[in-house]
């Protein structure tokens, strides 16, 4: 973990440590490769876990998966690494309470995790993106009230791949599509409606409908702008987005 991400995770951690029970997501979680993290708000009194795969992406790739849980006294809770093919189920303490953070390290080989009906986001800010692979179902973020546009950023560095990048405003209209192989970093620009701010919106990654190119890996990051978080169902990411956030 580098300065840089480590100083942000500190400050994510510190933001507060509303809980609320929900429902798990309707959909699984994104495929990610190389280092991910994953803020975790985990119910007081109760243990809760995450369910985390390590999946093979290629024969020739023979990167396990590496894990590390820190708490919200930034204290590392639990680490280990998790065998490709293997699914392992991390517990978080029935004492802990606030925001946990999740480091997933799976190199070139990829990985899943799954909160069940415990709170969660993905972090997706420039010093430590959101890397996925084979795209994006769906993905929600808050729009804070007051917000006129945004941007985001992405980047599919390997030759012949790209993506599709689909926005959906909180009505579920979509607000912005485009596509295209985004070798280099390219910014998004979004407009927003009116009445649109204060409210959840969502994003998908997709292979594109033109062109050679198919969706795989994608590194993504949101407006510092915006909260800097990215979940598995619209409820979580109205929770995560009225945190403090750095």
């Amino acid at each position: 973990m580098t300065i840089r991400s480590s100083l942000l995770l500190a400050a994510l951690i510190a933001s507060g440590s509303f809980v609320q029970h929900l429902e798990a997501a309707a959909e699984p979680g994104p495929i990610l490769r190389q280092t991910n993290y994953l803020a975790v708000l985990p119910d007081a009194g109760r243990q809760d876990e995450v369910v985390l795969q390590a999946q093979k992406y290629s024969a020739v790739y023979a990167d396990v998966l590496h894990f590390t849980l820190i708490g919200p006294d930034s204290s590392t809770v639990s680490s280990g690494e998790v065998s490709l093919g293997e699914e392992f189920r991390l517990s978080i303490p029935a004492a802990a309470d606030g925001l946990h953070v999740l480091e997933l390290a799976s190199g070139w080989n990829a990985c899943r995790a799954d909160t069940g009906a415990t709170p969660s986001a993905w972090v997706a800010r420039e010093t430590v993106p959101l890397q996925t692979a084979r795209g994006v179902t769906q993905l929600f973020f808050y729009v804070p009230r007051g917000a006129k546009q945004f941007s985001m950023w992405l980047v599919a560095a390997t030759p012949r791949e790209g993506a599709r990048v689909q926005i959906r405003g909180p009505d579920g209209r979509t607000v912005v599509e485009e596509e295209g192989d985004y070798d280099t970093t390219q910014r998004i620009r979004v407009s927003v409606p009116p009445q649109a701010d204060g409210a959840v919106w969502s994003l998908a990654l997709l292979k594109p409908k033109t062109g050679p190119w198919n969706v795989d890996d994608v590194k993504l990051w949101l407006d510092p702008a915006l909260p800097p978080y990215l979940s598995a169902c619209a409820e979580w990411a109205l929770m995560f987005g009225k945190r403090k956030h750095p």
